[in-house]
């Protein structure tokens, strides 16, 4: 095991796929032996056999068969194993590789998650919470359906209790500092390629009413002895041979009549064996690993239990659904059927299975989503020691505060930090500032690293404090010509929302970004001041970016509540120079028309 003590995340990377790399080139030469070895072995084996046959069963020849058998089945063994050690060193060294590329910013290829988006569309839309070059996108290393799943749920879930959130703190923290730990379930979930619709499909069975198997088991035990008899008996010459399509029918018939109820199970189960064996492997690697925080306790116990472990009872139910794979072979299916009726032996094993573990099963698969979700999370936190921390989580009254805050989808080399301190209710936060001066970025910073922090993992500041609240926004609207909606007319649904909200849940942090844009300069302004007039009111939190540089007249009218702050741009020489520094304030620089003027756009003067 590696130690990651003094070591960037880089250099830890880098470490892995060279040891891999080495060890997937060795395998390679091993490789050069096995279908040799087989080859050489297989023909042996049959040569001795027919030397065996020729010299009229000569034990020589047999002892020289069972020989080269043996060799030949250790062979097959040798590079099946060998082939196992390779795919699970290629999972491992793409583990690796995919997080110098994430390091990098590289990670446009992998899932953007945007069928999630419809979990909170507002939020979605405003922060890129979900989509291409997105939050979700940035932070997925998620190896399950559910996982993924419960992944975007706690990007859009909103406020939770402080006291679940240092929960989770903690145990993102221990995975974070088990690195190994991450890379194994990760090379395991790369292995699996689990698929979701196999588990929904596992739980449909489970719910499924239950069937009354007392014939099926009293036949299942019963046919194989008539069919002893009958056999032994014609043998014997007490039944003519003639009538053995007597018993072939018997058990046509019988399997016939259940063949609907089969077909049913199967089709339910009959492609969840490797989805099971895959989550098996997880859940034995969880049941074996130490782990001392709270919540990580908890969901291993669960895996654990009191009597048998979950990666066990799981292992029996893949090898009874690799059984029942055989009724799908025309000849060993038709064989099983007619000396044991083996689908009545199936349908009842499986149902005892049912019956002893159905209530437990979903909440073993809930525990690895959740471990699952949490990785991710763990490794954000691995990747970005020294430039994410945990925040402090406070009880009451909302606080919102931040030294060198900075947003985590932006290189840190080229990200500026920003220290902002607010709290208390009502409170007003009054963005003004040139375009391009990073007005909207500063307000997508300050949410997404609010939501990092409700969901437990660290933000991107040197510190921070903040009280759990909701999340509401208007930033990115858009018209609907579906729905026969102008731009100007959502943007008022989304305010109404928003306003309705708070008169609900006064603990809600509102972000607006030049709201109102569908209407002329004095409506604007009037209908801006008028709206943080009334979220004044009801005591809201807001922060809002603005051209309107008569908003700034709230801190005035609204001491202590209402605060300004800018950013400003400098004109330095023929270029704007940008510092992208929160400063207190209404800004007083314009920028649009030397814009213009740069690209043509405007008029000279």
């Amino acid at each position: 095991m590696m130690s990651t003590a003094n070591n960037s995340p880089i250099k830890y990377y880098s470490a892995r796929i060279t040891t891999y790399n080495a060890q997937l080139k060795k395998l390679t030469r091993y490789f050069r032996f096995t279908a040799p070895a087989r080859l050489l072995t297989f023909a042996g084996l049959i040569i001795s056999a027919l030397w065996y046959i020729k010299s009229r069963f000569d034990e020589t020849f047999f002892w020289f068969s069972l020989g080269f058998l043996v060799l030949f089945v250790l062979a097959v063994i040798w590079d099946l194993r060998l082939v196992r050690k390779q795919r699970t060193l290629k999972a491992r060294l793409k583990v690796n590789e995919d997080e110098l590329k994430y390091l990098q910013h590289q990670y446009s290829e992998f899932d953007n998650g945007s069928d999630l988006a419809k979990t909170a569309p507002e939020l979605s839309g405003d922060f890129d919470l979900f989509g291409a070059g997105s939050l979700f996108q940035y932070l997925n290393r998620c190896v399950t359906g559910p996982g993924r799943a419960l992944l975007g749920n706690d990007l859009s879930k909103g406020k939770r209790a402080p006291q679940e959130i240092r929960k989770n703190q903690e145990s993102i923290k221990e995975l974070s500092e088990n690195p190994e730990f991450i890379e194994a379930f990760r090379a395991l979930g790369l292995q699996a390629n689990m698929e979701t619709n196999e588990i929904k499909k596992l739980k449909e069975w489970l719910d499924s009413p239950a069937l009354n198997t007392s014939f099926l088991k009293w036949a299942g035990t019963v046919w194989p002895f008539l069919m002893t008899a009958w056999i032994v008996t014609t043998s014997l010459g007490f039944i003519n041979p003639n009538l053995i399509f007597i018993p072939i029918i018997g058990a046509f018939l019988l399997v016939a009549w259940k063949n609907k109820t089969t077909q049913k199970s199967h089709d339910l189960l009959g492609r969840s064996a490797k989805t099971l064996k895959k989550y098996a492997a997880l859940i034995s690697l969880v049941e074996n690993h130490q782990f001392s925080s709270k919540l990580l306790l908890s969901l291993q116990q669960q895996l654990i239990g009191e009597k048998r472990a979950a990666s066990r009872v799981l292992k029996k139910l893949f090898r009874l659904l690799e059984l029942f794979d055989y009724r799908l072979n025309l000849i060993a299916g038709s064989l099983f059927n007619l000396f044991f009726l083996f689908d009545f032996h199936m349908l009842t094993v499986l149902e005892q299975w049912k019956t002893s573990h159905k209530n437990a099963v979903p909440k073993w698969f809930d525990t690895i989503a959740r471990l699952d979700a949490k990785t991710s999370f763990a490794v954000f936190t691995f990747n970005h020691q020294g430039m994410a921390v945990f925040p402090e989580v406070l009880e009451a009254p909302f606080t919102y505060e931040a030294k060198e805050l900075k947003h985590p989808l932006l290189p840190d080399s080229e990200c500026v930090g920003n220290d902002i301190s607010f709290s208390g209710q009502p409170k007003i936060l009054i963005i003004t500032g040139a375009n391009m001066a990073g007005k909207s970025t500063f307000l997508r910073t300050l949410t997404v690293n609010l939501i990092l922090g409700m969901s437990g993992a660290p933000v991107c500041a040197r510190e921070m404090r903040f009280s759990p609240c909701d999340i509401r926004s208007s930033i990115n609207i858009r018209d609907s010509l579906a729905r026969h909606e102008s731009y100007f007319y959502a943007e008022l649904q989304r305010l109404q929302g928003i306003v309705q909200q708070v008169k609900e849940q006064p603990n809600t942090f509102v972000v607006l970004d030049e709201i109102l844009r569908g209407t002329n300069s004095l409506d604007k302004h009037n209908g801006s001041y008028g709206l943080l007039e009334k979220l004044i009111a009801l005591n809201a939190i807001v922060v809002i970016a603005t051209h309107d540089l008569g908003i700034g007249e709230l801190e005035k009218q609204y001491p202590g509540i209402a605060h300004n702050y800018c950013f400003e741009v400098e004109l330095e020489g023929d270029h704007l120079a940008f510092d992208y520094k929160l400063k207190p304030g209404v800004s007083q620089k314009l920028n649009a028309s030397f814009l213009m003027r740069k690209m043509g756009l405007g008029i000279n003067k």
